[in-house]
């Protein structure tokens, strides 16, 4: 912590001196010394031989002044990260002493006892987490300490391979380096490489090979260095051996080297305009249609790569985009390439899909994949929803005629669609709404090409909570298409979907083929309960942003808005609950549950529905209204749920089901009650019940929508 580190800078400038002093000696002796046996007057054997030592001693001096170069490089790099280190290491320490801890010369943190007051040394002494604490300092500084130490290892590391011999047999062992490398992490990347095509490891390699990703997580030079040494080839073959070990002894210290494999593909690939990217790709596209296992066992290097990136979380989206397209041109190419008949454990099946999940993690690289464009060239989402032949699990060996779908397929797509349409990641919690045109374009999309041929209703099982959570993001524009009077969405809608308003984005699909995709979604009773709960809250937030005592139409428009979307809800509703028969009963309750559990937290919509004190009082009210409307009214909606499904006489008795415009009634009276209106007031008792007739003409609607009768 005391050291000059200054007397490295001091310390370059000679080895810079020294260089230039071995360039001048070079000088001289080119032309006094060596000059006498390349001028042509000196003959015979002798001077044959005088000519070779002298173009290696030539030679030896253009080697000093690369090493002594190379040497003043290596010290104000090692100047420059020691004294940044050093730097986080007191800031630490300081951080540490303000939070009332003492730290000894090793780096153990202790309460000080001595400097606190009596009251706050009392408060320690009877605090439970204060072994916790203590630890978290004394970790956080043994961290930086081990910094400082890999660095030093990494310093050491360049100058003893700078000052290695280049050419043993002409320089000698003790011969000038005309190789020498000035960059710490280049000659570190070397090393690792040289360390990875081992096919052993001993402790000490191993725990080398540790410190080398620990000095270098993210830094590009390394793993350029590293993974241009290895080529894609060796890269893959690296990532087999570690994964095949991770089930040993050592486990966590080669799931350690496989985190850190994938990082260093993140990191060498951010810059794709660098000489390393496009190489680097070349090769990835040849070693991943390569067969690493055997032909009746075989699995590519696309596989097993993609596998390997999901060690990581985040890569560039250049570098995505492209492994996308080449995996895309690979599988249009060989046929069924994916297809197996044996699980690797550890290995992706599907490159592909598994990639679309890494970029589920990044939405703004997933939007830009998946968008369409505003021309729509961009056919990704075709392709992958429509086009695209997903690989199957082979029952009985390779050229199987028997084989199946395999259950995992489309997970990463539903990722990936979800982040793409939404902007969020999924299963993150944020406000809804707030779309790019971009985001809008990849849902309605979507959408509309699911829905070709009218079977939106019959989803894979893994896009159907990935879809529910979409449309949920969308309840501001599911909520218009389904009131049927908003004339912007079904004109802009049938146009082209997606459009401007203002600041806002809108995007509208035909009624039918929401509702076609509500009922595909309703089969998972949790995603369907998201998208209830949505339409609940917003359809509340619709009627308090119109004043209770204010204008009739304006009031009545609302009202009818909300019946309408109920009454589709309904249709769906009771078209699962007639298709389920025997299990629509637990159907209900899922969804009841589902729905009852997250009813107390209010939902945010973007943008924000609710003004500042300005704002009209019937319209400051609306998320008030919504988490008014009690889970009593889900445990109505579960029976009736549960009546319908026990009745003999279903498709009759489904025509009366009404449960939707209850909660439209429910959310009137909560309304008015929020307006010093009570139940039993004249205009309160107007408005319930006044949008009957666009509820049931929605229900009867999705029935006809469903290939269902009245």
């Amino acid at each position: 912590m005391t050291t000059d580190l200054g007397l490295l800078t001091k310390a370059a400038e000679k080895w810079d001196q020294a260089a230039k002093d071995f360039e001048s000696v070079q000088t001289v002796y080119d032309s006094q010394v060596r000059n006498i046996a390349t001028d042509g007057s000196w003959t015979g054997v002798s001077s044959m031989s005088a000519y070779a030592a002298s173009k290696l001693t030539y030679e030896q001096y253009a080697g000093a002044v690369k090493e002594a170069r190379a040497i003043a490089s290596l010290l104000r790099d090692a100047q420059a990260q020691f004294t940044e280190l050093r730097g986080k290491l007191k800031h630490e320490v300081a951080q540490a002493v303000e939070a009332g801890m003492k730290v000894s010369d090793d780096g153990t943190a202790r309460f000080d006892f001595e400097k606190a007051s009596k009251a706050l040394a009392d408060a320690a002494r009877h605090d439970p987490d204060l072994h916790t604490t203590e630890s978290h300092w004394t970790q956080s500084i043994g961290n930086l300490v081990q910094a400082f130490d890999d660095a030093d290892q990494g310093v050491k590391l360049a100058l003893t391979a700078a000052t290695k011999s280049s050419d043993v047999l002409n320089g000698g062992v003790h011969g000038f380096n005309a190789k020498a490398e000035g960059d710490i992490e280049k000659v570190e990347g070397r090393r690792q490489a040289e360390l990875a095509r081992l096919t052993h490891w001993d402790d000490k390699q191993l725990a080398e090979m540790q410190r080398l990703e620990r000095d270098n997580k993210n830094s590009a030079e390394f793993s350029r260095t590293f993974l241009a040494e290895l080529g894609a080839d060796g890269t893959i073959d690296f990532a087999n051996r570690l994964r095949g070990l991770t089930g040993g002894e050592k486990r966590q210290e080669y799931e350690q080297l496989q985190n850190g494999l994938a990082t260093n593909i993140s990191a060498a690939t951010r810059d794709v305009n660098s000489p390393f990217y496009e190489k680097w790709r070349e090769g990835l596209r040849n070693a991943g249609t390569k067969n690493y296992g055997s032909e009746t066992d075989p699995y590519y290097g696309y596989q097993s790569f993609v596998s390997l990136m999901e060690h990581h979380d985040r890569y560039g989206k250049q570098f995505l985009h492209d492994l996308g397209n080449d995996i895309i041109d690979t599988e249009k190419k060989h046929k069924d390439i994916w297809t197996q008949w044996r699980r690797h454990p550890g290995i992706a099946s599907d490159p592909l899909d598994h990639l679309l999940g890494i970029m589920g993690k990044d939405p703004a690289t997933a939007t830009s994949f998946l968008d369409p464009g505003a021309d729509g060239k961009n056919d990704h989402l075709k392709y992958l929803l429509k086009d695209r032949n997903w690989p199957k699990i082979a029952l009985n060996g390779p050229g199987a005629l028997l084989s199946q779908d395999d259950p995992a397929a489309r997970i990463g797509l539903g990722a990936a669609l979800e982040a793409a349409a939404t902007g969020e990641v999924p299963g993150t919690k944020h406000a809804l709404g707030g779309h790019t045109e971009a985001e809008a374009r990849v849902m309605h999309d979507t959408l509309r090409t699911l829905n070709e041929g009218g079977k939106g209703d019959k989803l894979p099982a893994n896009l159907r909570a990935p879809l529910g959570n979409m449309l949920t993001d969308y309840t501001s524009d599911t909520h218009e298409i389904l009131s049927r009077t908003n004339e912007n969405y079904k004109k802009l809608g049938g146009e082209g979907g997606v459009w401007k308003d203002g600041n806002s984005v809108r995007m509208a699909v035909h009624k039918d083929d929401l509702v076609r995709i509500m009922r595909s979604v309703a089969e998972d009773p949790t995603a369907y309960a998201s998208m209830y709960n949505a339409e609940r809250q917003y359809a509340a937030d619709t009627l308090a942003r119109v004043p209770f005592n204010g204008n009739a139409d304006d009031r009545a428009a609302v009202i009818e808005a909300a019946s309408s979307a109920y009454g589709f809800y309904d249709g769906v509703s009771s078209d699962v609950v007639f298709d389920k028969r025997d299990k629509a009963i637990q159907w209900a309750r899922d969804v009841s549950h589902a729905v009852t559990g997250s009813s107390g937290a209010a939902l945010n919509f973007v943008p924000a529905q609710i003004g500042g004190e300005d704002t009209p009082k019937g319209i400051k009210v609306g998320l008030d209204i919504a988490n008014r409307i009690t889970d009593f009214a889900m445990y109505e909606w579960t029976k009736e749920q549960i009546s319908e499904a026990s009745r003999a006489a279903g498709e009759q008795n489904r025509a009366q089901f009404n449960h939707g415009q209850r909660q439209v009634d429910s959310l009137i009276v909560e309304w008015g009650a929020k307006n010093d209106h009570q139940a039993t007031d004249g205009l309160v008792r107007h408005l319930v019940g006044s949008g009957q007739e666009r509820h049931d003409s929605a229900r009867n609607e999705a029935f006809i929508t469903l290939d269902r009768e009245k």
